[in-house]
């Protein structure tokens, strides 16, 4: 195995994102009166416009209800997280100091806009050096389709087959696959169902986790 390159998702892998969605989405159910269950929450969790329209007709207004969340995300995200480096998972901080320190190039495939991503990653409370940053809403197509991870491969300039990509979602764990990427899942709040079983190759318990994967792969 040869790893040239690391691919990180954002939300739920980077940042604890997903649990502030949960409540954020939830409160705007609240407000604009819509009767949902969690598991509707749950299946917003990390899914594009596309989907959000699967369910509009069952619960009107969640359209716009995920549109305000998308508006007000960020103002949200520093009143969730109060503090920098207060959102980061569970061993961020280690993994990126080993890549920097191993000299292994690493960029970030996120649905989240650009310049969330970078607000996101410049509050981490330690400097992250990502060599590029791919967006969704750059006209890319979302995951599952694999678009932004080949992107994201031709911008570190390495092979797809040479590039390891860390997920904690059904659609980025199937984009990966389909890319032809070698990947690790890091659960978050997704339990794999069937279908996503089949994809998942390595699942490692934190982002700390993911150095000895590395340690073993550059043997």
């Amino acid at each position: 195995m040869k790893i040239d390159a690391v691919i990180f998702d954002m939300d739920g892998l980077m940042f604890d994102t997903e649990s502030m969605f949960k409540k954020q989405f939830r409160q705007a159910l609240d407000l604009y009166k819509i009767q949902a269950p969690d598991s509707i929450v749950e299946s917003m969790i990390g899914c594009d416009s596309r989907k959000v329209q699967m369910f509009e007709r069952e619960y009107p207004g969640i359209m716009e209800a995920m549109a305000y969340c998308q508006n007000h995300r960020m103002e949200y995200f520093f009143d969730y997280f109060k503090t920098p480096g207060s959102a980061n998972k569970e061993g961020l901080r280690e993994l990126v100091e080993y890549l920097d320190e191993k000299e292994i190039p690493y960029g970030i495939a996120s649905s989240s806009r650009v310049e969330d991503i970078q607000r996101m990653v410049r509050y981490a409370g330690f400097k992250i050096s990502y060599k590029v940053l791919t967006s969704s809403k750059e006209g890319i197509p979302s995951k599952p389709a694999p678009d932004i991870f080949l992107e994201t491969a031709h911008r570190l300039n390495v092979k797809p087959e040479n590039c390891l990509v860390l997920e904690d979602s059904k659609y980025g764990i199937m984009a990966a696959a389909d890319a032809h990427m070698h990947s690790i899942f890091i659960p978050d709040q997704i339990i794999p169902d069937e279908q996503m079983k089949t994809y998942i190759q390595t699942t490692c318990k934190s982002l700390k986790d993911v150095i000895d994967y590395l340690e073993k792969a550059m043997v």
